[in-house]
């Protein structure tokens, strides 16, 4: 027993000395060698690499005639002359944060029983004037310096039984309630050209400022929840021009078959048949 003892010992004394002798050998290796050479660093880099998940990030390309699938409003839909040009009333042709503010109403309103329609959102230059020469009961602002412009507006209305409710006045006060909670500026509390169902929200921004191209100001705690924010404005920007343009060029044909006097006779019919053509 005293033996394998005294074997055992000796081997582990055999392989410290190994150990020690290996350890002083690699501690004496230069850096220029294996395995701590420039070759054999790049060569663990590149494997390290090609261990790991590759990450593709795929950019959303959004197609040119996106503008053309937004909601549109015909006149007299809700029961008011809003003109011949069909009215934008797609919450996606808002400002991002405006537009969640309007889900935030709109939601708020439907707990409270109150349904609201989407009467209008982005309007064009040519919208804002067709309004414009319909008179001061519809507004006081010519195409460029409203609101509506900067996708920063909304027209909404109640609806109760299919029916809109313009003049309901104890409804429209919820609704004002709702929206100034919010953060939005209610257009039920203007003396002059009353207007219920108009919200909006430009940062504290004034409708020349933004004629000028001044932007509102979104800050930073709020920007982390858009961080595509720059990028969907300059797309948003894109669709607003497509519209212009479209509507731009039904409004010159409108004005033309009004001034044509042998189809007088025929403009409403004409006329429709035109924005609907041209619309599809």
């Amino acid at each position: 027993m005293r033996q394998k003892t005294s074997f055992l010992s000796l081997l582990v004394i055999l392989f410290s000395g190994i150990s020690f002798s290996l350890n002083a050998q690699v501690s004496t290796l230069p850096l220029d060698v294996i395995p701590y050479s420039e070759e054999h660093r790049q060569f663990v880099a590149e494997f390290v690499k090609d261990l790991q998940p590759e990450i593709v990030s795929e950019k959303v390309v959004l197609k040119a005639e996106d503008w053309r699938t937004w909601e549109t409003v015909e006149n007299y839909t809700y029961g008011k002359d809003r003109g011949s040009l069909p009215m934008i009333a797609d919450l996606d042709a808002l400002h991002p944060y405006f537009k969640e503010k309007i889900i935030k109403l709109v939601a708020s309103c439907k707990r409270k029983g109150i349904e609201l329609a989407i009467v209008e959102s982005y309007r064009t230059v040519a919208k804002q004037n067709e309004y414009k020469a319909m008179g001061k009961k519809y507004t006081r602002a010519t195409g460029g310096h409203s609101k509506h412009q900067y996708g920063l507006a909304i027209d909404v209305v109640p609806i109760i039984d299919s029916v809109a409710q313009w003049d309901n006045a104890r409804l429209w006060k919820k609704i004002g309630a709702v929206g100034e909670q919010l953060g939005l500026r209610w257009g039920g509390r203007w003396r002059t050209l009353y207007d219920p169902g108009h919200f909006e929200w430009s940062g504290g921004l004034s409708s020349h400022s933004l004629a000028k191209g001044m932007v509102p100001y979104v800050s930073s705690s709020i920007a982390k929840q858009y961080p595509c924010i720059e990028e969907d404005l300059q797309q948003l920007t894109e669709y607003w021009n497509a519209w212009e343009t479209e509507q731009a060029s039904i409004a010159r044909e409108v004005k033309q078959a009004t001034q044509d006097p042998p189809h007088n006779s025929k403009i409403n019919t004409e006329t429709r048949s035109v924005i609907s053509s041209k619309m599809k």
